[in-house]
């Protein structure tokens, strides 16, 4: 295979003949390049020979000068100190960082759940947002029914069709009335309610409070001196509160007609179905029912203000927030699910 001959350099190697014969070479460096011509250099000149040098790419006899001006390049590029390598992060460190980016995360969270408690005091002053809290209300409570009583009736058949088959079994067909009067009132109700309200109504908060911060509506409010959590979260906060123990009762209630339809089918009349529910179910199982779905209900809404405060600001920062608040609402439904479970044992109910 022929080799490419080496360029000859001109005698004068400024910044136009440098501009040139880069050019020519696309805009790259020659392969090869001869310097025995070369008498004068400028900066831009000495810059190409020391690259060439560099590669290996330069031959012939420098000048006398020219390779003078050179050791200087050499000397300067010997004089930059080497980049320090990056310290390996122990893991030590790491996990330190973490667990006070943690703390600190949960810092906020606490003051943010505190100022949203210390609100409510203003629920009567006059200065709150009524009108908004009903809006809110018919919202997440009252268009919500349709759903909620579908999901509840589906919830209360399927209960039934699904216990009946191993209660046959040991032919205790008839106590699936008991079963699902139980089921629906004490705990199915209010947290299915509760997640469809988290998926529902929470994600909803999220997402106009997320959409208000990217507007910059949010620092407006804080500009005028008006608090976003009293203004912004507490109508919403008081709404879903109010809601969930009501869509709770939609459920359970769409449930037990769904469970005495079963029964029907397999037989029983509706008075004994009816005498099943009043044997099982008491009037603890619905106050506690209802103590769990005003809890629930303020965790939801308060959840999803939160993440919608939270949010960046871009359209990307509120689809992440609506879904965090949808995934750490269900999560909290389950912990304060366990949490009653345990209270309500230790009660005897």
């Amino acid at each position: 295979m022929q080799t490419q001959a080496p360029i000859a350099l001109p005698e004068s190697l400024d910044r136009e003949a440098v501009g040139a014969l880069c050019g020519q070479k696309g805009g790259g460096l020659p392969a090869r390049a001869d310097a025995s011509a070369v008498r004068r250099a400028d900066g831009a000149g000495l810059a190409l020979l020391w690259l060439l040098r560099r590669r290996g790419a330069l031959e012939g006899t420098l000048d006398e000068a020219i390779a003078k001006d050179l050791a200087v390049f050499d000397e300067a590029q010997a004089a930059i100190p080497a980049p320090k390598p990056e310290p390996d992060e122990r893991l030590l460190a790491r996990l330190g960082r973490a667990v006070c980016a943690l703390a600190a995360r949960w810092g906020e969270a606490l003051a943010y759940l505190g100022e949203t408690l210390w609100s409510l005091t203003h629920l009567f002053s006059g200065r709150f947002r009524w009108g908004d809290c009903r809006l809110t209300f018919v919202r997440c409570g009252v268009q919500a029914v349709p759903v909620m009583m579908l999901i509840g009736f589906l919830l209360g058949l399927i209960l039934a069709f699904q216990s009946a088959i191993p209660l046959k079994l040991f032919g205790g067909e008839g106590f699936v009335g008991g079963l699902v009067g139980i089921a629906l009132v004490r705990e199915l109700g209010v947290l299915v309610g509760a997640i469809l309200m988290a998926g529902r109504s929470g994600s909803a908060f999220a997402a106009e409070l997320g959409a208000m911060k990217v507007n910059e509506e949010i620092d407006a409010l804080e500009t005028m001196g008006l608090r976003p959590v009293r203004f912004l979260v507490l109508p919403r906060v008081v709404a879903g509160t109010l809601a969930l123990p009501l869509l709770s009762l939609f459920v359970a209630f769409a449930g037990l007609i769904g469970g005495g339809l079963v029964m029907g089918v397999l037989g029983f009349p509706e008075s004994y179905y009816i005498r099943q529910l009043q044997t099982f179910v008491h009037l603890n199982d619905i106050l506690g029912s209802f103590c769990k779905a005003f809890v629930f209900g303020f965790a939801v809404s308060a959840v999803g203000c939160w993440f919608g405060l939270k949010a960046g600001r871009d359209a990307g920062a509120v689809g992440t927030a609506t879904t965090a608040a949808v995934v750490t609402g269900i999560v909290t439904i389950a912990v304060l699910e366990g949490i009653f479970s345990v209270v309500f044992y230790a009660m005897g109910w």
